[in-house]
Protein backbone atom coordinates (compact mmCIF):
# COMPACT_ATOMS: atom_id res chain seq x y z
CA UNK A 1 0.00 0.00 0.00
CA UNK A 2 1.41 3.93 -0.67
CA UNK A 3 0.53 6.96 0.75
CA UNK A 4 0.64 9.92 -1.66
CA UNK A 5 0.10 13.44 0.36
CA UNK A 6 0.55 16.53 -1.42
CA UNK A 7 3.06 18.53 0.17
CA UNK A 8 1.16 21.24 1.41
CA UNK A 9 -0.56 18.81 3.66
CA UNK A 10 2.52 16.29 4.65
CA UNK A 11 4.01 18.69 7.19
CA UNK A 12 0.68 19.30 9.06
CA UNK A 13 -0.03 15.31 9.00
CA UNK A 14 3.66 13.93 9.87
CA UNK A 15 3.18 12.18 12.82
CA UNK A 16 0.38 10.50 11.77
CA UNK A 17 1.44 9.98 8.21
CA UNK A 18 4.82 7.97 10.31
CA UNK A 19 2.60 5.97 12.65
CA UNK A 20 0.60 4.63 9.46
CA UNK A 21 3.81 3.68 7.35
CA UNK A 22 5.19 1.90 10.81
CA UNK A 23 2.46 -0.42 11.27
CA UNK A 24 1.69 -1.02 7.64
CA UNK A 25 5.30 -1.31 6.45
CA UNK A 26 7.17 -2.81 9.57
CA UNK A 27 4.85 -4.35 11.26
CA UNK A 28 4.30 -3.02 14.79
CA UNK A 29 7.27 -1.41 16.08
CA UNK A 30 6.37 2.60 16.74
CA UNK A 31 9.36 4.76 18.35
CA UNK A 32 8.83 5.83 21.97
CA UNK A 33 7.96 9.40 22.20
CA UNK A 34 10.80 11.33 24.00
CA UNK A 35 11.15 14.91 25.13
CA UNK A 36 14.89 16.41 24.80
CA UNK A 37 16.12 19.68 26.22
CA UNK A 38 19.26 21.03 27.82
CA UNK A 39 20.06 22.78 30.24
CA UNK A 40 23.15 25.75 30.68
CA UNK A 41 25.81 23.00 31.56
CA UNK A 42 29.25 23.30 33.67
CA UNK A 43 32.44 25.31 32.50
CA UNK A 44 34.96 23.80 30.61
CA UNK A 45 37.75 21.60 32.51
CA UNK A 46 41.01 22.58 32.46
CA UNK A 47 41.78 19.50 30.71
CA UNK A 48 39.39 20.44 27.94
CA UNK A 49 40.65 24.34 27.33
CA UNK A 50 44.31 23.04 26.87
CA UNK A 51 42.78 20.48 24.03
CA UNK A 52 41.29 23.47 22.53
CA UNK A 53 44.21 25.54 22.74
CA UNK A 54 45.88 22.51 20.61
CA UNK A 55 43.94 23.07 17.49
CA UNK A 56 42.16 26.49 18.29
CA UNK A 57 38.92 27.07 20.60
CA UNK A 58 36.83 28.34 17.13
CA UNK A 59 37.29 24.91 15.47
CA UNK A 60 36.25 22.34 18.58
CA UNK A 61 32.48 21.63 19.87
CA UNK A 62 31.36 19.30 21.83
CA UNK A 63 28.52 18.22 23.91
CA UNK A 64 28.24 16.01 26.63
CA UNK A 65 25.63 14.35 28.30
CA UNK A 66 24.63 12.42 31.15
CA UNK A 67 21.79 10.16 30.33
CA UNK A 68 20.60 9.42 34.14
CA UNK A 69 21.08 12.97 35.40
CA UNK A 70 19.45 14.45 32.03
CA UNK A 71 21.92 17.42 32.27
CA UNK A 72 24.73 18.64 30.44
CA UNK A 73 28.54 17.80 32.14
CA UNK A 74 30.67 19.63 29.63
CA UNK A 75 30.55 21.56 26.75
CA UNK A 76 31.59 23.90 23.97
CA UNK A 77 30.22 25.95 21.11
CA UNK A 78 27.38 23.28 21.21
CA UNK A 79 25.30 25.26 19.21
CA UNK A 80 27.52 25.99 16.35
CA UNK A 81 26.88 24.27 13.23
CA UNK A 82 30.23 21.95 12.35
CA UNK A 83 30.80 19.83 9.01
CA UNK A 84 29.75 16.33 10.73
CA UNK A 85 31.36 13.79 7.90
CA UNK A 86 30.22 10.14 8.43
CA UNK A 87 28.57 11.17 11.68
CA UNK A 88 25.77 11.86 8.95
CA UNK A 89 24.86 8.41 9.44
CA UNK A 90 23.60 8.82 12.85
CA UNK A 91 20.80 10.80 11.97
CA UNK A 92 19.75 8.87 8.67
CA UNK A 93 20.03 5.56 10.60
CA UNK A 94 17.78 6.61 13.44
CA UNK A 95 14.99 8.54 11.13
CA UNK A 96 15.36 4.84 8.93
CA UNK A 97 15.24 2.65 12.02
CA UNK A 98 12.41 4.84 13.83
CA UNK A 99 10.23 5.54 10.32
CA UNK A 100 10.67 1.71 8.65
CA UNK A 101 11.48 -0.48 11.32
CA UNK A 102 14.46 -2.33 12.80
CA UNK A 103 12.30 -5.59 10.97
CA UNK A 104 11.75 -4.18 7.57
CA UNK A 105 13.08 -5.39 4.48
CA UNK A 106 14.05 -4.67 0.58
CA UNK A 107 12.78 -7.04 -2.43
CA UNK A 108 14.43 -7.01 -5.58
CA UNK A 109 12.46 -8.76 -8.35
CA UNK A 110 13.17 -11.08 -11.29
CA UNK A 111 9.41 -11.54 -13.31
CA UNK A 112 8.24 -12.23 -16.93
CA UNK A 113 5.36 -11.57 -19.34
CA UNK A 114 4.80 -13.83 -22.41
CA UNK A 115 4.47 -17.80 -22.91
CA UNK A 116 7.53 -19.77 -22.77
CA UNK A 117 7.70 -21.72 -25.83
CA UNK A 118 10.83 -24.49 -26.46
CA UNK A 119 12.79 -22.64 -23.84
CA UNK A 120 12.53 -19.64 -25.46
CA UNK A 121 10.73 -16.86 -23.24
CA UNK A 122 8.33 -14.65 -26.14
CA UNK A 123 8.01 -11.43 -24.12
CA UNK A 124 9.60 -9.51 -21.59
CA UNK A 125 12.08 -10.21 -18.61
CA UNK A 126 12.26 -7.83 -16.21
CA UNK A 127 14.67 -6.76 -12.97
CA UNK A 128 13.10 -4.46 -10.55
CA UNK A 129 14.71 -3.07 -7.77
CA UNK A 130 13.63 -1.20 -4.55
CA UNK A 131 16.92 -0.30 -2.72
CA UNK A 132 18.36 -2.99 -1.27
CA UNK A 133 22.01 -1.82 -0.70
CA UNK A 134 23.51 -5.44 0.03
CA UNK A 135 22.28 -7.25 -3.03
CA UNK A 136 25.36 -9.50 -4.46
CA UNK A 137 26.56 -11.21 -7.41
CA UNK A 138 25.35 -14.57 -5.28
CA UNK A 139 21.96 -13.18 -5.63
CA UNK A 140 22.28 -12.97 -9.18
CA UNK A 141 23.39 -16.59 -9.74
CA UNK A 142 20.70 -17.65 -7.61
CA UNK A 143 17.68 -16.01 -10.03
CA UNK A 144 20.00 -17.71 -12.87
CA UNK A 145 18.72 -20.91 -11.09
CA UNK A 146 15.27 -19.86 -10.79
CA UNK A 147 15.79 -18.94 -14.64
CA UNK A 148 16.84 -22.17 -15.56
CA UNK A 149 14.26 -24.40 -13.39
CA UNK A 150 11.69 -22.21 -15.07
CA UNK A 151 13.02 -23.39 -18.79
CA UNK A 152 14.38 -20.03 -19.82
CA UNK A 153 17.48 -20.19 -22.42
CA UNK A 154 16.57 -16.88 -24.14
CA UNK A 155 14.21 -14.31 -24.34
CA UNK A 156 12.99 -13.26 -27.86
CA UNK A 157 11.29 -9.78 -26.68
CA UNK A 158 13.16 -7.31 -24.25
CA UNK A 159 15.23 -7.55 -21.11
CA UNK A 160 14.00 -4.23 -18.86
CA UNK A 161 15.53 -2.87 -15.74
CA UNK A 162 13.69 -1.01 -13.25
CA UNK A 163 14.78 1.18 -10.49
CA UNK A 164 11.89 3.85 -10.36
CA UNK A 165 10.88 2.42 -6.81
CA UNK A 166 13.98 5.50 -6.01
CA UNK A 167 15.55 8.38 -7.25
CA UNK A 168 18.91 7.56 -9.32
CA UNK A 169 22.34 9.38 -9.84
CA UNK A 170 25.36 8.66 -10.70
CA UNK A 171 27.40 9.91 -7.92
CA UNK A 172 26.70 10.92 -4.09
CA UNK A 173 29.23 14.40 -4.08
CA UNK A 174 29.79 15.91 -7.32
CA UNK A 175 32.60 18.22 -6.09
CA UNK A 176 34.61 14.97 -5.67
CA UNK A 177 36.60 13.68 -8.34
CA UNK A 178 34.90 11.12 -10.29
CA UNK A 179 37.12 8.45 -9.99
CA UNK A 180 36.88 7.95 -5.79
CA UNK A 181 35.34 4.61 -5.28
CA UNK A 182 33.06 5.70 -2.35
CA UNK A 183 31.50 8.27 -4.76
CA UNK A 184 29.41 6.01 -6.22
CA UNK A 185 26.19 5.76 -8.51
CA UNK A 186 23.02 5.59 -6.34
CA UNK A 187 19.97 3.43 -7.58
CA UNK A 188 17.21 1.39 -5.64
CA UNK A 189 19.03 -1.44 -8.38
CA UNK A 190 22.38 -1.54 -6.75
CA UNK A 191 25.08 -4.73 -6.87
CA UNK A 192 27.99 -4.97 -4.47
CA UNK A 193 28.55 -1.68 -3.54
CA UNK A 194 28.46 -0.58 -6.71
CA UNK A 195 32.39 -0.65 -7.81
CA UNK A 196 35.02 -2.55 -10.13
CA UNK A 197 38.07 -3.02 -9.94
CA UNK A 198 40.44 -2.20 -12.42
CA UNK A 199 44.10 -4.36 -12.70
CA UNK A 200 46.90 -2.66 -15.12
CA UNK A 201 50.74 -4.96 -15.61
CA UNK A 202 53.46 -4.17 -17.89
CA UNK A 203 52.67 -6.07 -21.32
CA UNK A 204 55.46 -8.78 -21.61
CA UNK A 205 56.36 -8.14 -25.37
CA UNK A 206 55.71 -4.06 -25.23
CA UNK A 207 55.85 -1.20 -22.94
CA UNK A 208 51.90 -1.15 -23.21
CA UNK A 209 50.38 -1.67 -20.16
CA UNK A 210 47.48 -4.78 -19.89
CA UNK A 211 44.35 -3.57 -18.52
CA UNK A 212 40.88 -4.99 -17.93
CA UNK A 213 37.88 -4.29 -15.70
CA UNK A 214 36.45 -6.88 -13.11
CA UNK A 215 33.95 -7.58 -13.73
CA UNK A 216 34.24 -6.26 -17.93
CA UNK A 217 31.03 -6.06 -19.38
CA UNK A 218 29.25 -4.40 -22.24
CA UNK A 219 29.09 -1.74 -20.40
CA UNK A 220 32.36 -0.56 -19.32
CA UNK A 221 35.86 -0.44 -20.69
CA UNK A 222 39.28 0.97 -19.76
CA UNK A 223 42.60 2.17 -22.00
CA UNK A 224 45.36 3.93 -21.74
CA UNK A 225 44.69 7.82 -21.75
CA UNK A 226 46.40 9.66 -24.94
CA UNK A 227 46.73 12.74 -22.87
CA UNK A 228 48.63 12.99 -19.50
CA UNK A 229 46.12 13.39 -16.36
CA UNK A 230 47.05 16.04 -13.56
CA UNK A 231 49.19 14.53 -10.58
CA UNK A 232 48.18 11.83 -8.59
CA UNK A 233 45.51 11.67 -10.99
CA UNK A 234 44.91 7.53 -11.78
CA UNK A 235 42.11 8.12 -13.85
CA UNK A 236 38.73 9.94 -15.68
CA UNK A 237 35.86 8.72 -17.06
CA UNK A 238 33.86 9.24 -20.21
CA UNK A 239 30.12 8.25 -20.78
CA UNK A 240 29.51 7.79 -24.75
CA UNK A 241 26.02 5.88 -25.63
CA UNK A 242 25.80 4.00 -22.48
CA UNK A 243 29.52 2.19 -21.91
CA UNK A 244 31.07 3.81 -19.23
CA UNK A 245 34.85 4.34 -20.58
CA UNK A 246 37.85 4.99 -18.15
CA UNK A 247 41.58 5.94 -19.00
CA UNK A 248 44.39 5.43 -17.06
CA UNK A 249 47.15 7.69 -16.83
CA UNK A 250 50.08 6.96 -18.80
CA UNK A 251 52.25 7.92 -15.91
CA UNK A 252 51.27 4.82 -14.40
CA UNK A 253 53.73 2.55 -15.64
CA UNK A 254 54.16 -0.40 -12.54
CA UNK A 255 51.65 -3.20 -11.96
CA UNK A 256 48.80 -1.99 -10.00
CA UNK A 257 44.81 -2.33 -9.26
CA UNK A 258 42.31 0.41 -8.11
CA UNK A 259 38.61 0.43 -7.01
CA UNK A 260 36.50 2.48 -9.32
CA UNK A 261 32.94 3.44 -8.33
CA UNK A 262 29.94 2.42 -10.84
CA UNK A 263 27.73 5.52 -12.13
CA UNK A 264 24.84 3.64 -13.55
CA UNK A 265 24.25 0.81 -10.99
CA UNK A 266 20.81 -0.66 -12.46
CA UNK A 267 22.60 -0.71 -16.06
CA UNK A 268 25.56 -2.43 -14.55
CA UNK A 269 23.46 -5.14 -12.23
CA UNK A 270 21.19 -6.09 -15.20
CA UNK A 271 24.07 -6.26 -17.52
CA UNK A 272 25.76 -8.26 -14.73
CA UNK A 273 22.71 -10.95 -14.71
CA UNK A 274 23.23 -10.92 -18.50
CA UNK A 275 26.95 -12.42 -17.86
CA UNK A 276 25.89 -15.02 -15.41
CA UNK A 277 23.09 -16.00 -17.12
CA UNK A 278 24.96 -16.73 -20.58
CA UNK A 279 28.06 -18.19 -18.50
CA UNK A 280 24.85 -20.64 -17.89
CA UNK A 281 24.12 -20.82 -21.68
CA UNK A 282 20.88 -18.67 -21.04
CA UNK A 283 21.04 -15.60 -24.04
CA UNK A 284 19.93 -12.28 -22.59
CA UNK A 285 18.82 -9.58 -24.71
CA UNK A 286 21.07 -6.27 -24.11
CA UNK A 287 19.18 -4.69 -20.98
CA UNK A 288 17.26 -1.28 -21.38
CA UNK A 289 15.45 0.53 -18.67
CA UNK A 290 11.89 0.24 -18.52
CA UNK A 291 8.94 -0.52 -15.83
CA UNK A 292 7.75 -3.59 -14.82
CA UNK A 293 4.54 -4.72 -15.93
CA UNK A 294 1.45 -5.26 -13.14
CA UNK A 295 0.72 -8.60 -15.12
CA UNK A 296 4.34 -10.33 -14.93
CA UNK A 297 4.66 -13.08 -13.17
CA UNK A 298 7.40 -14.11 -10.98
CA UNK A 299 10.28 -15.80 -11.52
CA UNK A 300 12.71 -15.20 -8.34
CA UNK A 301 11.93 -12.62 -5.37
CA UNK A 302 15.24 -11.89 -3.04
CA UNK A 303 14.48 -10.45 0.24
CA UNK A 304 17.17 -8.76 1.84
CA UNK A 305 18.36 -8.29 5.28
CA UNK A 306 16.45 -6.86 8.04
CA UNK A 307 17.06 -3.01 8.70
CA UNK A 308 18.90 -3.23 11.73
CA UNK A 309 21.60 -5.86 10.34
CA UNK A 310 21.60 -2.89 7.54
CA UNK A 311 21.99 -0.40 9.71
CA UNK A 312 24.70 -2.55 11.84
CA UNK A 313 26.54 -2.71 8.76
CA UNK A 314 26.76 1.09 7.51
CA UNK A 315 27.40 2.35 11.10
CA UNK A 316 30.43 -0.46 11.51
CA UNK A 317 31.66 -0.18 8.00
CA UNK A 318 30.91 3.37 7.26
CA UNK A 319 29.20 2.36 4.18
CA UNK A 320 28.05 5.29 1.97
CA UNK A 321 25.67 3.68 -0.33
CA UNK A 322 23.67 1.92 1.70
CA UNK A 323 22.99 5.55 3.87
CA UNK A 324 22.12 7.02 0.93
CA UNK A 325 19.47 4.62 0.10
CA UNK A 326 18.22 3.97 3.83
CA UNK A 327 17.92 7.61 3.45
CA UNK A 328 15.60 7.98 0.05
CA UNK A 329 13.98 5.15 1.18
CA UNK A 330 12.81 6.74 4.35
CA UNK A 331 11.97 9.73 2.45
CA UNK A 332 9.61 8.17 0.40
CA UNK A 333 7.70 6.24 2.93
CA UNK A 334 6.97 9.33 4.64
CA UNK A 335 5.69 11.45 1.28
CA UNK A 336 5.18 8.63 -0.90
CA UNK A 337 7.60 10.47 -3.92
CA UNK A 338 10.78 9.20 -4.67
CA UNK A 339 13.12 12.37 -4.13
CA UNK A 340 16.56 13.61 -5.05
CA UNK A 341 19.27 13.07 -2.06
CA UNK A 342 18.99 16.66 -1.42
CA UNK A 343 15.27 16.53 -0.99
CA UNK A 344 15.07 13.75 0.95
CA UNK A 345 17.95 14.85 3.45
CA UNK A 346 15.60 18.13 3.55
CA UNK A 347 12.36 15.58 4.60
CA UNK A 348 14.74 13.58 7.29
CA UNK A 349 15.26 17.27 8.67
CA UNK A 350 12.28 18.42 8.85
CA UNK A 351 11.03 14.72 10.88
CA UNK A 352 13.75 15.56 13.60
CA UNK A 353 11.76 19.28 13.71
CA UNK A 354 8.95 17.43 14.55
CA UNK A 355 9.74 15.24 17.07
CA UNK A 356 11.98 16.85 18.94
CA UNK A 357 10.85 20.05 19.18
CA UNK A 358 12.40 21.62 22.00
CA UNK A 359 15.85 21.21 19.82
CA UNK A 360 16.66 24.04 17.52
CA UNK A 361 17.19 23.02 14.50
CA UNK A 362 17.93 26.38 12.78
CA UNK A 363 21.53 25.59 11.48
CA UNK A 364 20.96 21.94 10.84
CA UNK A 365 21.56 20.90 7.05
CA UNK A 366 21.72 17.98 5.57
CA UNK A 367 22.16 17.51 1.65
CA UNK A 368 22.93 13.43 1.60
CA UNK A 369 22.62 10.86 4.52
CA UNK A 370 25.90 9.58 4.39
CA UNK A 371 28.23 12.48 5.21
CA UNK A 372 30.22 12.04 1.92
CA UNK A 373 29.93 16.10 1.37
CA UNK A 374 31.63 19.40 3.03
CA UNK A 375 27.83 21.02 2.94
CA UNK A 376 26.26 18.99 5.76
CA UNK A 377 25.95 20.80 9.17
CA UNK A 378 25.22 19.66 12.21
CA UNK A 379 25.72 21.49 15.69
CA UNK A 380 26.98 19.22 18.79
CA UNK A 381 23.77 19.72 20.26
CA UNK A 382 21.49 18.36 17.28
CA UNK A 383 23.06 15.20 17.31
CA UNK A 384 23.77 14.70 20.80
CA UNK A 385 19.63 15.22 20.68
CA UNK A 386 19.28 12.50 18.06
CA UNK A 387 21.55 10.33 20.17
CA UNK A 388 19.09 10.75 23.68
CA UNK A 389 16.04 9.68 21.47
CA UNK A 390 17.17 6.92 20.04
CA UNK A 391 18.64 5.51 23.78
CA UNK A 392 15.37 5.58 24.16
CA UNK A 393 14.21 3.41 21.95
CA UNK A 394 14.25 -0.26 21.77
CA UNK A 395 14.52 -2.10 17.78
CA UNK A 396 13.14 -4.62 19.10
CA UNK A 397 14.97 -5.63 22.29
CA UNK A 398 18.37 -3.64 20.63
CA UNK A 399 19.69 -0.62 21.80
CA UNK A 400 21.16 1.79 19.36
CA UNK A 401 24.52 1.90 20.74
CA UNK A 402 25.27 -1.71 19.99
CA UNK A 403 24.65 -0.81 15.99
CA UNK A 404 27.48 1.49 16.54
CA UNK A 405 31.77 0.60 16.68
CA UNK A 406 33.21 0.11 19.42
CA UNK A 407 36.40 1.79 20.86
CA UNK A 408 39.57 -0.56 20.40
CA UNK A 409 37.84 -3.44 19.02
CA UNK A 410 35.50 -2.69 15.84
CA UNK A 411 36.51 -1.27 12.32
CA UNK A 412 36.96 2.31 12.31
CA UNK A 413 37.69 2.21 16.07
CA UNK A 414 39.80 -0.51 16.33
CA UNK A 415 43.05 1.31 16.83
CA UNK A 416 41.87 4.71 19.03
CA UNK A 417 40.95 4.52 22.48
CA UNK A 418 42.26 1.15 22.82
CA UNK A 419 44.36 1.11 26.30
CA UNK A 420 42.67 -0.90 28.60
CA UNK A 421 40.90 2.03 30.82
CA UNK A 422 39.25 2.74 27.44
CA UNK A 423 38.83 0.49 24.84
CA UNK A 424 34.96 -0.47 25.11
CA UNK A 425 34.17 2.33 26.92
CA UNK A 426 33.65 4.16 23.49
CA UNK A 427 30.33 2.93 21.13
CA UNK A 428 29.76 5.60 18.80
CA UNK A 429 30.34 6.36 14.75
CA UNK A 430 33.77 8.23 13.34
CA UNK A 431 33.82 10.95 10.97
CA UNK A 432 36.53 11.65 8.83
CA UNK A 433 36.79 13.92 5.55
CA UNK A 434 39.67 16.53 5.42
CA UNK A 435 40.21 18.95 7.71
CA UNK A 436 36.44 17.94 9.39
CA UNK A 437 36.46 15.24 11.93
CA UNK A 438 33.52 14.14 14.14
CA UNK A 439 32.48 11.42 16.99
CA UNK A 440 29.43 11.32 18.30
CA UNK A 441 27.90 8.12 20.68
CA UNK A 442 28.18 7.08 24.25
CA UNK A 443 30.11 6.24 26.86
CA UNK A 444 30.92 4.83 30.18
CA UNK A 445 33.02 6.68 32.80
CA UNK A 446 35.21 5.50 35.42
CA UNK A 447 32.37 5.94 37.71
CA UNK A 448 30.11 3.71 35.77
CA UNK A 449 28.40 6.79 34.46
CA UNK A 450 26.58 6.57 30.60
CA UNK A 451 26.74 9.48 28.68
CA UNK A 452 25.93 10.74 24.99
CA UNK A 453 28.16 13.02 23.21
CA UNK A 454 29.21 14.56 20.72
CA UNK A 455 32.61 16.28 19.12
CA UNK A 456 33.51 18.28 16.11
CA UNK A 457 37.13 19.63 15.11
CA UNK A 458 36.25 21.49 11.63
CA UNK A 459 38.99 23.97 10.56
CA UNK A 460 36.73 25.65 7.16
CA UNK A 461 39.38 28.07 6.12
CA UNK A 462 42.00 25.36 5.46
CA UNK A 463 39.51 23.23 3.86
CA UNK A 464 38.19 25.57 1.37
CA UNK A 465 42.11 25.93 0.35
CA UNK A 466 42.29 22.39 -0.14
CA UNK A 467 39.30 22.44 -2.37
CA UNK A 468 40.58 25.03 -4.35
CA UNK A 469 44.19 23.94 -5.44
CA UNK A 470 43.02 21.45 -8.26
CA UNK A 471 46.61 19.38 -7.64
CA UNK A 472 45.67 18.81 -4.44
CA UNK A 473 46.01 14.98 -4.68
CA UNK A 474 49.82 15.75 -5.19
CA UNK A 475 52.10 18.14 -3.29
CA UNK A 476 51.78 19.72 -0.10
CA UNK A 477 47.96 19.83 0.38
CA UNK A 478 47.48 16.16 1.19
CA UNK A 479 50.35 16.08 3.01
CA UNK A 480 49.26 18.77 5.10
CA UNK A 481 45.67 17.84 5.12
CA UNK A 482 47.38 14.45 6.69
CA UNK A 483 49.20 15.91 9.43
CA UNK A 484 45.86 18.20 10.19
CA UNK A 485 43.72 15.21 10.55
CA UNK A 486 46.34 13.42 12.54
CA UNK A 487 46.78 15.91 15.21
CA UNK A 488 42.91 16.41 15.41
CA UNK A 489 42.19 12.53 16.23
CA UNK A 490 44.56 12.47 18.66
CA UNK A 491 43.04 15.76 20.14
CA UNK A 492 39.79 14.50 19.99
CA UNK A 493 40.58 10.88 21.73
CA UNK A 494 42.91 12.66 24.40
CA UNK A 495 39.70 14.80 25.13
CA UNK A 496 37.29 11.27 25.64
CA UNK A 497 39.71 9.99 27.48
CA UNK A 498 39.74 12.68 29.73
CA UNK A 499 36.16 12.38 30.16
CA UNK A 500 35.95 8.64 30.96
CA UNK A 501 39.01 8.85 33.79
CA UNK A 502 37.98 12.05 35.51
CA UNK A 503 34.05 12.11 35.55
Amino acid sequence: MRFIMPSFLYYKTLPLLLASFTLLQCGRFKPVDVEVSFDSGKPDSKTDTRLLTEMGPENIGYLLYDLEKKSIVRSHNRSLAFIPASTTKVATTVAALNVLGPEFRLKTYLSCRGPIEGGVLKGELYLKGTGDPFLTVSDLMDMADKLEKKGITSVSGHFYFDDRELHSTTCIESGMEPDASANTGISALSLDNNSIVAEWKQGKKSNMSELYLIPSLPVNRISVSRERLRPKVRFYITDKDGVESWFLSPDEKRHGTDRLPVKKPALFTASMLAKICEMRGIRLPDPEPGIMSEGASTIAVHTGMKLSDIVDLTLTYSINLSAELMMLITAKSITGTALKLDESAKVITKYYSQILTKISWKDFRMVNGSGLTVKNRFTPEQITAILIYADAQSYNGKKYRSFLPVSGWKASFVNRLNDPDTAFHVWAKTGSINYALGLAGYLYTKSKKKMAFAVFINDRAEREMYDADPDRRAGNSTQKASYWMTRGKLVMDSLVEGWIKEL
